[in-house]
């Protein structure tokens, strides 16, 4: 049955399927990147766009990682389901950037010192983390969904490609280090959101407004003197 199905699929001798989900994943990846260059820097009224942009990324970067997670066990539902999470992941993956950009922009904006400054670079510096490692995360999901479909029976007619991933022992090492990224980048999600957390309700951020309004004077933060513990 399955020698059946991988004769029907695979493409004619010296052919390549460009249009495998396998190739398209990696070029909307690739286009993915286009918002490390984009700033946006406020939104409606001119509230700060950062406490907006940042609520993609803490919830898709936890549900790619479990879902991932899940995947690694059930490879029938990674087959079934693993074009729709590297997609999510994808435009997970693109939001962070986005929201690293606008976090940035709001950080000069507020013009912090002190320990709130401290506090906040703290924060960025452990977004950069994030971002690197979830960038690690994306790709090699895709090209675990490939190898899975490619030591399966469905070549892409990328000689060097299904070469390297027909290997069933760099499936299983794929399989691991997915596991191993989903890890770290759930701790860095969890670090990143905590000392952000601090940052707004400890009341340490003094926001100088800098074109940056707000209710009660501040932007998305307690005001001097306002809300402090």
């Amino acid at each position: 049955m399955s020698s059946q199905r991988a004769t029907t699929i695979r493409p004619p001798a010296g052919a390549i399927d460009w249009r495998r989900a396998e190739f398209v994943l990696t070029a909307l990846a690739f286009v993915g990147f286009i918002t490390v260059g984009i700033r946006i820097t406020t939104i409606y009224s001119g509230l700060p766009a950062h406490p907006l942009f940042v609520h993609v990324p803490v919830v898709l970067i936890p549900t790619t990682i479990i879902a991932a997670l899940i995947f690694v066990i059930r490879t029938e539902w990674f087959s079934r389901y693993g074009i729709a999470l590297a997609v999510v992941s994808i435009v997970a993956m693109s939001s962070t950037f986005l929201t690293m950009q606008a976090g940035a922009a709001l950080r000069r904006a507020l013009n912090l010192q002190g320990p709130a400054a401290k506090l906040i670079s703290e924060h960025s510096q452990a977004a950069h983390i994030l971002a690197v490692l979830y960038v690690l995360f994306t790709a090699t999901l895709i090209v675990t969904f490939a190898g899975l479909r490619i030591s399966g029976g469905m070549p892409t007619g990328l000689g060097l490609i299904d070469n390297l991933l027909s290997s069933k022992s760099l499936f299983a090492a794929l399989r691991v280090a997915l596991v191993v990224l989903s890890i770290g980048c759930g701790y860095m999600v969890f670090r990143t959101g905590d000392l952000g957390a601090k940052a707004v309700w400890e009341g340490r951020l003094q926001a100088n407004h800098g074109g940056f309004p707000g209710p009660g004077g501040a932007v998305g933060y307690p005001a001097p003197g306002v809300g402090a513990p």
